[in-house]
């Protein structure tokens, strides 16, 4: 679950992991600043330079002297530190003592290029992010030293430690108290996931649809957490998977080929989003406080992957799904408190009822930890929600002054989304120009209303 919003009041310090030492200027520029955006990369230069030697508690600073350095606002930084966070760069440790609250940001190595790329989501991320051209090109620069061509007759004769270094066995049994020492207080930290097991994707079926199939199973199992990772993002489903598999076996090998099959899914995406999705199953819930209109919407939200859902809204107002909304997303989904229906119902309050051009971080976290501590696991329970938060908002019964941000009136206007009951030819039909000038125009008067 997301922590709570930066407290300039609050302190903090800032040290550093063992491995930080290896930490890449370089890399970080290249792989970690398209993903984290320029507020997130501005925070983490501006909390590395508050390393101190040896800090301890009493050298702790307020954390409003962030914002003054990096020149951002509270939520800003808020959603920074959340990236800086999410992307494994920065580890927040928090304790309440005599002199207040005090945050503890831990910096964190980059990961190697070649790591970075290895790791599914990661990589995913960064190829959205800066599309193929530019991806293709950190690639080949990370591997320009490697050896090109066929390396099938190489040997490695390489000597190993024993054979080459003396070392007192004695010594090794019986370890020498400074050793011990050092190895006491070095702390060992375990590699952080990014990406938790879909449990909803169903791989023994999967198996069975490629059964017969040229493709190994070893290169399926070692691939496992790509193909979830994509299941996730997209709501792809284990037939369609197969095929997007079958599609990215190498025609010489017959070896599954990941590059290949990220670009199949994005492929499929981008064809996927403009058409209709094949329902789950009908959502029947009687409560009498939902309207027709309400059940229809419901319909939507249940048969759709959050980032299909957002692109078809966008595309109703001719906007685009932006690198820092798939992030955003991708961290609800990750997260996995929140359903895909209930991320859906939300999507829909924020772009569709509240008329908002983007999806911003901080204001959706809002919404999501408010519906979490309701006990909100569908989309009916969403929409029950916003429905009770604008009720008592006009008795004047609940005061939530402690709220950074507010939800406005929740109102059904018509049976949502459209493109949800369209046939394939108005789907796929793009916007005239009267609707893209009316839509931008109500983006424009969004901006200046904030």
């Amino acid at each position: 679950m997301t922590g709570p919003s930066f407290d300039p009041q609050a302190g903090y310090l800032v040290t550093a992991a063992a491995d930080f030492i290896n930490f890449s200027d370089q890399t970080f520029t290249n792989f970690y600043q398209p993903v984290l955006g320029p507020v997130a990369f501005s925070l983490f230069y501006a909390l590395r330079s508050q390393l101190i030697a040896a800090p301890t508690l009493a050298d702790r600073r307020l954390q409003s002297t962030l914002l003054v350095q990096i020149n951002a606002g509270q939520n800003q930084v808020s959603e920074g530190l959340r990236r800086l966070e999410g992307m494994g760069i920065v580890t927040t440790y928090f304790q309440h003592d005599a002199q207040g609250d005090l945050y503890v940001y831990e910096l964190q190595a980059t990961l190697t290029p070649a790591k970075f790329l290895n790791d599914n989501l990661l990589s995913v991320l960064l190829l959205e992010a800066i599309g193929e051209p530019a991806f293709k090109r950190l690639v080949k620069r990370a591997r320009r030293y490697q050896l090109t061509g066929d390396r099938t007759g190489l040997k490695n004769i390489s000597h190993h430690f024993l054979d080459t270094y003396q070392v007192d066995q004695r010594e090794v049994v019986n370890v020498p108290a400074a050793v011990k020492q050092a190895q006491v207080t070095a702390p060992t930290t375990q590699p952080r996931s990014l990406v938790t097991t879909s449990a909803d994707f169903d791989w023994p079926t999967l198996l069975a649809l490629l059964k017969g199939q040229p493709v190994a199973r070893d290169d399926l199992a070692s691939h496992r957490e790509l193909i979830e990772v994509e299941h996730q993002l997209y709501g792809i489903d284990e037939p369609t998977m197969a095929r997007l598999i079958r599609g990215a076996l190498d025609l010489a090998t017959n070896h599954f080929d990941a590059k290949k099959f990220k670009r199949q899914v994005a492929a499929h995406y981008k064809q996927a989003a403009s058409s209709a999705a094949t329902p789950k199953h009908e959502v029947n819930d009687n409560d009498s406080r939902l309207t027709d209109k309400d059940r229809q919407l419901l319909k939507s939200t249940d048969n759709y992957a959050p980032v299909a859902f957002l692109q078809a809204l966008k595309e109703q107002t001719g906007g685009y799904v932006t690198a820092s909304e798939r992030n955003v997303l991708t961290r609800l989904i990750q997260d996995g408190k929140l359903p895909s229906p209930v991320i859906n119902v939300l999507v829909w309050y924020v772009i569709a009822d509240l008329g908002n051009a983007t999806l911003k971080g901080s204001f959706v976290d809002a919404i999501a930890n408010d519906w979490l501590r309701a006990g909100v696991h569908d989309g009916a329970g969403a929409l029950i929600q916003l429905k009770k938060f604008n009720q008592d908002r006009q008795q004047g019964a609940v005061k939530r002054s402690n709220k950074k941000h507010s939800y406005r009136r929740m109102e059904v206007r018509e049976t949502m989304p459209d493109w949800s009951k369209q046939d394939e030819a108005a789907r796929t039909k793009k916007a005239s120009a009267a609707a893209l000038a009316k839509a931008r125009a109500r983006q424009a008067n969004n901006r200046k209303g904030r």
